[in-house]
């Protein structure tokens, strides 16, 4: 049997709500239990209703019901906000319906009416403070009585002045901090628009002052009218932020001195100043000469101007090749200016750099318009179109000008003119006879027309020389040089239209007059081998004078009885002066044979001169010549040396060799097969022919020799070297350490040439020897030293090496040095510069030796002050065509600064190079002293008058002191109410921590501020002192004072007696009333009783919060007579809006028995937009006027605020009484 089960105790329902409440919270109790959400509301709710009874009670003893609405509709928001914000979160216990929601809003609203609307709340509020509506302390007796049947009649103090100050207007002139630049051909014409910003106000004139940078001199204009632009024409002008133009024409410094607005009211202007300077300017001088040779150099002129420092940016064209150059630190010398330390000029300047202040004594010379003029080097190394502009000039102050139309400066460089003859050394040029002239082969190079001086030798029969120096022009359309006679002609210089020239090899040329061809023809008949007495042919054994190869021609005439008939005519081709041929007819018969014509290699058709030959019509030993040397029939030799040449024989020997040689005949008996000729020395030059004539061997068998002759071609000169200098004097050349020279050679000879040569200046290296094919080459060298060929060899002979010689040497390195006098080299050879103070601007002048313009690369770095490692600034680089250039040295910061010079360049050495070992300057940068209050000293600090700043009451005030001792400071102790107030110095403080000592009397109450100004250190170094940590604030508190608003001692029943007093709050009153001392507590400044009897008062005793500002009156007695009335501004309410700084008067009208003691209170004036009305906000001060004896009285005021007086006495009573 199965029994069923249920849960026992509880009920289901109500778990169930309860789940469901807490599945309702909008926070879960996972992250806030629901007890805790439920005392944290309830703890709002409670905090808030505090808060809310606090400022009832505080508005309704301030007596400020026109506060009541706006607390009360505050309240009201604040309450709503509370129910939705408890709606929302839905705690359980307080989940709500939507009802009672509404049920808890009205009763918050009842209990807001109840505080802030009916008088009734107010007069539960008293029942705390002790000082209400209904009940007042009374002096009788000093406790609250009731004043209920004082009747308090509002008509006694009427009416209130209400100043309003207007927004007062502002001016700055180039608020953004610009800067303009005029050019200077339109200064006086163009428009400079300078902006000024102005603020609640419409300007009618301004007026500009104007500092000229040149002259020096001020000068101010006033602008009005159309002078004056604003941004927007459209409309009119309205209050409010307006920007205006002003256009100026000249340059200067500007600054705002003066503005009138259309309601002429003064206008506040800034320090801010206009910078407008001539726009900067560069050129190249114009140079007349345009026209060049390679190698050249010039100096181009370089006309700068503008504000230093100067950078000028220009493009250089080499034949098309373009080269984008700056130059830069263009400046005069010893120039010192704030703009060398801003980067990017007056862009990246301070604020400060904009206002007169910065720049002491009005020194404005950085800003003056500077013509500066460099020169430039210019080296014309190949020949082509040099051209040069400039691009971009940007002046100190980071004016930019673009040159869109530059002038170019054009440079044509030209080749030096070449000349050289195309003769041949083994061929002279041919004059024949009969012909006038000859031409001499040229090449020319260069632009035309071309001078030549060429020199001509010539040589009579007894050998006599004879020498003319000619000189002749040469156009482009001539290539060749004409020679009139035989001789020696050489080419002395050249010059083309825009250089000199120089003279390559072969700079000679022979001209020979040849001799006409001449032959002699002997002939021999051929005898048949079969019978002596017949002849089959005839051998001709030809002889020729002249120049080979020869043409002889002949012809073979037969005899048919009276009948002749050519049979052939034949022409021989002949290379050789000897020469055998032979001719054999066909047929018997009687032959002639004639010589009808010769050529040889000059002369044409020329008559032989030879008798015709008849024959009727009838193997021997040979020999010819071999070896490589006849393998052409030509040897090729110099004046001076011998040849032997190889021949060979045939048949039995021994041999008889006859031969000839110069027209001599030598006759030789050789033993073998194989034989040497040795040829006579040769003495001359030309052509030689060696010819073997005839051989007889053993058997006495002779046979006449048609073996090729040799012809041996003797050549005049030996080849030479030597180095081409231009005047034959020993050169030196300059080349960069590293670079390669090459030395010019001229060479004679017929190539290749074989030359050796050796740096004399270094023995220790063997000659070299290398081979050469252009007799114009050059030899190319990397050492220094003086170099010297030692021999030449050509193809054909060897030859001689001429001086002179050439020296290599290297350029001086470009150097670089610090100016001494502004540094001092120690022992390790760092330079050193005088330690300076942060901030403080520093520069060193470094001076280049070599070939401007320079380049150097330096590296920055710095060790910071306590440090020991070195922190890396970056690299500089200095581009500049000046010898002496001014660096900036860094000083933002103290530490000690590495400035490493490590790379060089110049024209000479254009690749930078590293200097070893570098040049390294040093500068200690101290850093500034700084003065502060120290931290525990930095409290705001009180004292009675009459003590000293020293007192014990005030307390030890230490400084605390960084740089190096000693110290001097300067403070700057100032009453609010003061202008400047005092300075103080203290010398000789020899400690970082210090204590302060002032021991100036304490004269005046109020607020005193003790400002640290400056400090300066041991060093020599100062700053000025600034921040919360300079200025420490003392209040200065008057002996705790009573006085009574009013002077006179005769008050009436019903009136309230007021004190005035000074201190330090809650106060302690003591008093004494007919005879009877009674004691009271005072929270306020202004203690209030009511004059409930008749009788005397009198003040004993008064002391602040520390009872040590006690004070003991005399004489303070008051007694009781009738109430007095006033009326401000005649009992109306005037609201009077003034500028600020101007002055208004609000008129108090007395009504009673003079003389007359008020005060008077300024509370601050809030306007209430939806009335359109002032309403009173915190009193802002209150004054007490004392003996009036008229009855009317004026305050004057400049300050805003709402005018009332609140307290009245006249010669026997006050006003007000408390009110009901």
């Amino acid at each position: 049997m199965q029994a069923s089960q249920r849960p026992q105790g509880g009920n289901p329902n109500a778990s169930s709500a309860t789940l469901a409440a807490h599945q309702r919270a909008l926070i879960p109790s996972t992250s806030i239990e629901f007890p805790t959400q439920r005392l944290y509301a309830m703890s709002i709710l409670i905090a808030l209703q505090g808060f809310k009874l606090f400022e009832a009670i505080t508005i309704n003893s301030a007596l400020h019901p026109e506060q009541h609405t706006y607390s009360f509709l505050k309240w009201l928001f604040i309450d709503c906000l509370y129910l939705i914000a408890l709606w929302i979160v839905q705690i359980p216990w307080l989940q709500f319906t939507f009802n009672k929601t509404i049920f808890f809003g009205l009763v918050l609203f009842l209990l807001d009416l109840l505080v802030f609307r009916i008088p009734l709340a107010a007069l539960t509020s008293f029942w705390f403070i002790g000082d209400g509506l209904g009940q007042q302390i009374g002096a009788s007796r000093g406790k609250m009585i009731s004043v209920k049947d004082v009747v308090q009649d509002s008509s006694h103090i009427m009416g209130r002045h209400t100043v309003h100050i207007l927004p007062y207007g502002t001016a700055k002139l180039n608020p953004d901090n610009e800067f303009y630049c005029i050019p200077g051909h339109e200064i006086g014409t163009k428009n400079v628009y300078i902006p000024v910003v102005l603020n609640n106000t419409i300007p009618r004139k301004i007026s500009l002052s104007r500092y000229d940078f040149d002259t020096k001199s001020y000068s101010v204009s006033d602008y009005s009218g159309r002078d004056i632009q604003r941004t927007t024409e459209i409309g009119y002008g309205h209050k409010g932020l307006e920007y205006y133009f002003i256009n100026v024409r000249h340059p200067g410094a500007y600054k705002l001195e003066n503005i009138i607005t259309k309601d002429g009211k003064d206008v506040r202007r800034y320090s801010n100043q206009a910078y407008v300077f001539v726009c900067p300017t560069a050129q190249f001088k114009p140079i007349k000469t345009t026209d060049y040779c390679s190698g050249d150099k010039e100096s181009l002129e370089l006309q700068v101007t503008g504000v230093a420092p100067l950078k000028v940016e220009y493009n250089r064209h080499v034949n098309k090749r373009l080269s984008s150059l700056k130059l830069d630190r263009i400046q005069p010398e010893n120039f010192i200016s704030p703009l060398t330390r801003l980067t990017e000029g007056l862009a990246s300047a301070d604020q400060a750099f904009f206002t007169p202040g910065f720049h002491q004594n009005n020194n404005y010379d950085w800003a003056m318009t500077e013509n500066l003029a460099m020169n430039m080097d210019l080296s014309f190394g190949e020949a082509g179109d040099y051209v040069y502009y400039i691009t971009r000039v940007i002046d100190g102050a980071g004016n930019v000008v673009d040159i869109p139309d530059p002038v170019k400066n054009r440079f044509v460089v030209h080749n030096h003119p070449k000349v050289q003859f195309q003769c041949s050394a083994t061929e002279p040029v041919n004059l024949l006879m009969g012909d006038d002239s000859t031409d001499l082969p040229l090449t020319l190079e260069g632009s035309n027309p071309w001078q030549l001086d060429y020199q001509f030798v010539s040589e009579n029969n007894n050998g006599d020389r004879a020498i003319k120096q000619l000189t002749t022009t040469i156009s482009n359309t001539q290539s060749s040089l004409k020679a009139y006679a035989p001789g020696e002609y050489k080419l002395l210089r050249v010059t083309d239209k825009f250089c000199k020239g120089d003279i390559l090899f072969p700079s000679t040329c022979q001209v020979v007059q040849p001799s006409p061809p001449a032959v002699q023809v002997d002939a021999t008949p051929i005898a048949s081998e079969c019978a002596d007495d017949s002849e089959v042919g005839m051998r001709f054994a030809v002889e020729f004078e002249g120049t080979p190869p020869y043409t002889l021609e002949y012809q073979v005439v037969k005899h048919n009885g009276k009948r002749k008939s050519v049979v052939e005519k034949k022409r021989e081709r002949i290379d050789r002066a000897r020469y055998l041929f032979s001719y054999l007819p066909q047929s018997s018969g009687e032959y002639t044979y004639e010589f009808t014509s010769l050529d040889d290699r000059n002369y044409k058709n020329r008559k032989t001169g030879v008798q015709s030959i008849k024959q009727i019509v009838h193997p021997q030993p040979d020999a010819k010549f071999t070896g490589k040397k006849n393998k052409l029939d030509s040897i090729r030799t110099c004046i001076g040396e011998e040849i032997d040449l190889d021949v060979t024989l045939s048949g039995s020997g021994p041999f008889v060799l006859t031969w000839t040689f110069a027209k001599q005949m030598y006759t030789d008996v050789v033993e073998g097969n194989k034989h040497t000729i040795k040829v006579p020395r040769l003495e001359s030059p030309g052509h030689h022919v060696v010819s073997l004539v005839k051989i007889r061997d053993v058997n006495e068998c002779e046979k006449d020799l048609e073996a090729r002759d040799v012809i041996i071609d003797v050549r005049r000169d030996r080849p030479t070297a030597f180095f081409y200098t231009g005047d034959g004097n020993d050169a030196t050349i300059l080349i960069a350490e590293g670079e390669s020279a090459n030395l010019p050679l001229r060479l004679t000879g017929e190539g290749p040439w074989k030359v050796s040569y050796r740096n004399i200046d270094n023995e220790k290296k063997k000659p070299k020897s290398i081979v050469l094919r252009d007799p114009n080459e050059q030899i190319k060298v990397k050492e220094v030293g003086t170099y010297e060929l030692l021999d030449v060899e050509d193809m054909v002979c060897t030859g001689d090496a001429l001086p002179p010689t050439y020296s290599v040497r290297w350029i001086d390195k470009p150097r670089l040095t610090i100016v001494e006098d502004l540094v001092t080299e120690r022992a390790d050879g760092v330079y050193e510069r005088r330690a300076v103070c942060e901030g403080v601007n520093d520069a060193v002048d470094i001076q280049f030796i070599g070939h401007g313009p320079y380049y150097c690369s330096y590296d920055q770095s710095r060790i910071p002050t306590g440090h020991r490692s070195s922190v890396s600034l970056g690299s500089n680089e200095i581009r500049s065509g000046l010898t002496k250039n001014w660096i900036g040295l860094q000083t933002q910061e103290s530490g000690k600064y590495k400035y490493t010079f490590n790379k060089i360049a110049d024209q000479r050495y254009s690749d930078p190079f590293k200097l070893s070992p570098p040049l390294v300057l040093e500068q200690i940068v101290h850093p500034t002293p700084s003065v502060k209050f120290q931290s525990k000293s930095r409290y705001a600090r009180t004292v009675c008058v009459g003590d000293t700043f020293n007192s014990d009451d005030i307390g030890a005030i230490w400084l605390e002191l960084k740089g190096q001792a000693p110290f001097s400071i300067r403070l700057g102790l100032k009453h609010k109410s003061e202008l400047y107030g005092k300075t103080i110095q203290l010398d000789d403080i020899n400690s970082n921590k210090f204590k302060l000592e002032l021991n100036d009397e304490v004269a005046t109450p109020g607020h005193y501020d003790l400002q640290l100004l400056d400090v300066r250190d041991g060093n020599g170094c100062s700053d000025q002192a600034s921040g919360p940590d300079s200025v420490l604030s003392i209040e200065a508190q008057d002996i705790a004072t009573i006085v009574p608003a009013e002077s006179c001692a005769e008050h009436c029943v019903g009136d309230t007696l007021e004190y005035s007093l000074s201190g330090v709050g809650p106060f302690t009153i003591s008093y004494r009333f007919n005879d009877r001392n009674e004691k009271i507590k005072a929270q306020t400044s202004r203690l209030t009783m009511l004059a409930d009897k008749p009788g005397n008062l009198t003040i004993v005793s008064v002391g602040d919060q520390r009872n040590k500002c006690r004070s003991f009156p005399k004489d303070m007695t008051k007694i009781i007579h009738e109430i007095p009335s006033s009326f401000v501004s005649g009992g109306k309410e005037i609201i009077e809006n003034i500028q600020e700084g101007d002055m208004v008067q609000a008129v108090v009208d007395l009504v009673g028995v003079p003389p007359f003691d008020f005060e008077w209170q300024r509370s601050e004036a809030i306007w209430d937009t939806h009335r359109k009305r002032y309403f009173k906000g915190s009193v802002i001060e209150s004054h007490t006027v004392h003996n009036v004896e008229g009855h009317q009285y004026r305050i004057n005021t400049s300050t805003e605020g709402i005018i009332e007086v609140t307290r009245i006495k006249d010669q026997f009573c006050h006003y007000p009484r408390p009110p009901l």
